[in-house]
């Protein structure tokens, strides 16, 4: 099997929470919803585009910064201070799987964009290290002696049943369908696990052939 594999870069992040209201709260890792839209945007789909993600990275510090914001509310608008929570140095390394064909587009459009791409907020420029596509294998723990552990922090589903992991648990928006005009979000609940706090010792993982492991969104088997 194939998917495309990303190395990106931001100085700076801010991946905030939908309803951190008094502060600006980033999340450690940038959610599902963050990166699927960000690749929508580099193969300019009007529609959406079917494809299993996997977010893993880490960054050097944290900082807080204060910011002017606006609110709105019916017709009055105030303004007041807010504190921005940002991540600095931020190394990701993102996985995607879905038809080839799209794959193949993503990499073009990303190497023939004369423009920069932003990942989060429209400020927080995104560079892109690396883009190639690489294969990958399913293997099955509970049939072999091997234990694994993380190269990079990551946001591993729940469904993966992995034993004994600890971390913090988030439900991360995927994708929304429009319902009597209201976004209803489709959402994965998953356990954001710190590198070198946690190996894997059970179940099944899938592994790129550079010795990175994969922790999909969604099953492969599901892409339409």
């Amino acid at each position: 099997m194939k998917a495309l594999k990303l190395k990106l870069f931001q100085e700076t992040a801010c991946y905030k929470k939908p309803f951190a209201l008094k502060v600006a709260e980033t999340y450690p890792l940038p959610p599902y919803s963050t990166v699927k839209g960000f690749l929508h945007y580099v193969l300019e789909a009007e529609d959406f585009v079917d494809m299993a993600i996997s977010v893993q990275g880490d960054y050097e510090d944290k900082f807080i910064n204060l910011q002017t914001f606006y609110f709105y509310k019916q017709n009055e608008i105030t303004k007041g201070p807010l504190n921005v929570h940002y991540l600095h140095n931020v190394e990701l390394l993102i996985h995607v799987y879905a038809k080839e064909a799209i794959l193949n587009k993503i990499i073009e459009n990303m190497k023939n964009s004369k423009e920069f791409f932003s990942l989060g907020r429209r400020e927080d420029l995104v560079r892109i290290d690396d883009i190639k596509m690489v294969e990958f294998r399913e293997i099955d723990l509970d049939e072999e002696d091997d234990i694994y552990g993380l190269k990079y922090s990551a946001y591993i589903p729940k469904f993966y049943n992995y034993e004994a992991l600890t971390g913090i648990n988030y439900n991360l928006n995927f994708k929304y369908n429009i319902k009597n005009e209201i976004r209803e979000w489709e959402k994965v609940k998953v356990v954001y696990v710190e590198k070198d706090s946690n190996v894997i010792t059970n179940g099944k993982i899938y592994l790129d052939n550079e010795g990175d492991i994969i922790f999909f969104n969604k099953k492969v088997g599901e892409i339409v």
